[in-house]
């Protein structure tokens, strides 16, 4: 099995927002998890969602389906094959 990759293949996933949109969808989705960010490390914990959207852009779409691997076990009972 090959792994296929597929660059040329548009990405579905919007480019980085703009800082301040950035920062607002930071907000909402910790205020939607009840994850309080203290004041002295929210710039480092948005620089990480920030680095975090851009690998998931880079990475969205980039293999086919043929490249997931099998996470599908079969066990069979004792003494069969």
């Amino acid at each position: 099995m090959s792994l296929a990759i597929q660059p040329e293949k548009e990405a579905d996933m919007p480019d980085i927002p703009p800082p301040d949109a950035l920062a607002a969808e930071f907000d909402c989705l910790m205020a939607r998890a009840g994850i309080s960010v203290p004041p002295q490390r929210r710039a480092a914990a948005l620089a990480a969602y920030a680095d975090l959207r851009g690998q998931m852009a880079l990475l969205h779409g980039r293999y086919g389906p043929e490249a997931e691997p099998s996470n599908v076990f079969r066990l069979s009972a004792e003494g069969e094959t």
